[in-house]
């Protein structure tokens, strides 16, 4: 089943240049899509358009099979938003802010607790947002993302200003939800975590998708087939169409300092196909 799909879906806020631009793709339910762009690429307001908060033409975006362009509120249960933006009342509490959000769908006391204890916020549930650290602030906005138990959930920067320990665990709460169906679509400027997430990633740039795979062919495709050797003190480098038989004498020699395969990172692809970094201007 198609849980996200966009069918050349265009967009501009002056009427001059596209924002988003003839964007087409499909996101399977389950699956955890990654939308990796510079700053300026027109991420965010993908990601307004596929859930309405900009109201997308008629027949470009479905959710669930949902046309966005005519989703209700009862419809708002089945996705959860998380922005990297500060969209919280910082005056309210963490609690009141999520019980305030979740009275509007319906969902309780219990479940809002319960929501709170996952994202390691519950012992701060009487703090003011205002007081939150950054990270915990992004937490909150996730938490409230949570509150419907929504089918779909759409998370901008999901671990933006956590230190490594809380990213890591924010990120083990992402998988565990993902095993039980939930299908998510992220933005991130963190290849790292798009590579442990993401079952697909597309490269975003001026409003388009350039670039459409896993994290693992993205590297078979456009690493360097070579290995290297450092054995005493020397570095001595193998192609896939040379002279393996040294290769394996060295290795069946065992005097071996390191062996290191020419595996490019996704930064480095990123770059190559993009031609600027993830945090290259506008």
């Amino acid at each position: 089943m198609i849980a996200i799909e966009a069918k050349g879906l265009t967009y501009s806020y002056d009427g001059k240049s596209n924002a988003v631009d003839q964007l087409t793709f499909q996101v399977e339910k389950g699956e955890v899509f990654g939308f990796l762009g510079p700053s300026g690429a027109g991420k965010s307001t993908t990601i307004r358009l596929l859930t309405k908060l900009i109201a997308p033409p008629p027949g470009k975006v479905f959710i669930l099979g949902q046309d966005m362009s005519k989703a209700n509120h009862s419809f708002y249960k089945k996705i959860g938003i998380a922005f990297e933006n500060d969209v919280l009342y910082p005056t309210l509490t963490g609690y009141e802010n999520l019980i305030f959000h979740a009275k509007l769908f319906g969902t309780g006391e219990a479940e809002v607790n319960d929501i709170l204890k996952k994202m390691d916020l519950y012992k701060s549930k009487d703090k003011k947002a205002g007081e939150y650290s950054k990270g915990m602030k992004t937490r909150l906005v996730l938490a409230r993302a949570l509150v419907t138990n929504p089918e779909v959930l759409f998370m901008d920067e999901p671990t933006s200003g956590m230190d490594p320990e809380i990213a890591a665990y924010v990120r083990e709460v992402i998988r565990k939800m993902n095993q039980k169906g939930t299908t998510m679509f992220l933005t991130t400027h963190d290849m790292n975590e798009a590579e442990k997430l993401c079952d697909r990633i597309a490269f975003f740039n001026n409003g388009k998708i350039v670039e459409l795979d896993t994290p693992e062919s993205y590297k078979k495709r456009f690493g360097e087939k070579t290995v290297t050797i450092e054995q005493s003190g020397k570095k001595h480098t193998f192609t896939q169409d040379g002279d393996l038989t040294s290769l394996l004498a060295m290795i069946g020699s065992k005097e071996f300092e390191s062996i290191h395969s020419q595996e490019a990172s996704l930064e480095e692809i990123f770059i190559k196909v993009v031609g600027r970094g993830l945090k290259g201007g506008a």
